[in-house]
């Protein structure tokens, strides 16, 4: 079997970045396309995040703000604790149980 790819495939990985970059360089580099590159910059951050289970917390104050301005937001620590708290659940508030 031959497995050359997978000893490579970090240096393929870069040249196909780095060739993808190098054609779109005019697009890329143009300050007029900045704000799109920061935005699907961000989005993937968020994408990549909620697939390992990490929540959103400005989609959070958002919602808080549009649906329920009445009510006060729960601060960044507070807001985490209590979605770890929601996907792992313990008996009596002890320690947290490893998911594994």
């Amino acid at each position: 079997m031959n497995l050359k790819f997978a000893k490579s495939g970090k240096t393929v990985i870069y040249k196909i970045i780095k060739m993808t970059i190098m054609s779109q360089k005019d697009l890329i580099f143009n300050p007029k396309n900045w704000s799109r590159i920061a935005t699907l910059w961000a989005r993937l951050q968020q994408s990549f995040r909620l697939m390992v289970g990490v929540p959103d917390y400005q989609n959070y104050l958002q919602h808080m703000q549009k649906h329920h301005p009445d009510l006060e937001a729960m601060d960044a620590k507070t807001f985490y604790r209590y979605c770890v708290d929601a996907r792992y659940p313990s008996a009596k508030g002890g320690l947290k149980k490893c998911p594994c």
